[in-house]
């Protein structure tokens, strides 16, 4: 979904090397810091990452459901659940590197749960406004983005080796840990060289990290419908981006 907390290993005055929790310099993506505070408390509980995962899923498909209703109220109280799903969605990381759990499962698991949350979104938004307004058009539009939600999926599975892309991250992980904030500033812009990937790392990175807030914010103005026309159009861009993209 986004970019992920970074973990590192820190020596104690013992000199004994365990891996630490690393606060992200910037505010941006909101998701992000938050997913650190909670980050904090969560390595601490009897719970294990691919645990996390699933009730994060658990969290944002229930947040789904209330937009069902298509009223204002349960479209907010869907909206925070979405977030916090954000925010656990992070934590899960963060758990697998701190006690070593991280696996290709875990991280085609997170991916899973990624795809179902926002196909679910979509379809119980459009099925929502759909009921509140009367007009059928609406529940297709919200199966249009749903569809376009599951066409990218589909072309990350077929063209994206998650063992590979799970090792080279992680790779990418430890490279950082060693370079100070300047260099990592210097390695991300060496990373986006063309408008193209700074365009796409916007707009399908970023853009999803705090895509949450961008419901909460409608929601809470009774706007959220705006999402289905944008959400039918952009999914599919999502996706023909995907499909387009040269892979490392």
């Amino acid at each position: 979904m986004s970019v992920s907390i970074e973990v590192k290993q820190a020596t104690d005055e013992a000199g004994r090397s365990a891996p630490v929790i690393v606060k992200p310099n910037v505010v941006f993506p909101v998701t992000r810091m938050l997913g650190y505070y909670a980050s904090l408390v969560a390595v601490r509980l009897p719970v294990s990452a691919n645990q996390v995962t699933f009730i994060s899923m658990i969290v944002g498909l229930t947040g789904c459901s209330f937009f069902l209703k298509g009223e204002l109220i349960w479209n907010v109280y869907g909206a925070l659940l979405i977030v916090l799903s954000y925010v656990l969605d992070y934590c899960d990381g963060v758990i697998a590197r701190m006690k070593g759990q991280s696996s290709p499962f875990g991280a085609s698991f997170d991916d899973f749960v990624d795809w179902i949350i926002d196909t679910s979104f979509f379809a119980a938004l459009g099925y929502g406004i759909w009921i509140a307004d009367g007009e059928v058009w609406w529940f297709y539009l919200g199966l249009i983005a749903a569809v376009g939600s599951t066409i990218d999926y589909a072309i990350d599975l077929v063209r994206a080796n998650r063992y590979t892309q799970a090792r080279k991250a992680a790779e990418r992980e430890a490279a950082a840990a060693e370079a100070s904030d300047a260099d990592q500033g210097e390695a991300v812009a060496d990373e986006a060289k063309t408008l193209k990937d700074k365009l796409f790392y916007f707009f399908h990175t970023a853009s999803r990290a705090e895509f949450c807030f961008i419901i909460l914010v409608l929601a809470a103005f009774d706007v959220v419908w705006v999402l289905l026309p944008f959400g039918a159009i952009g999914a599919q861009a999502f996706w023909l981006g995907d499909l387009f993209r040269k892979r490392d």
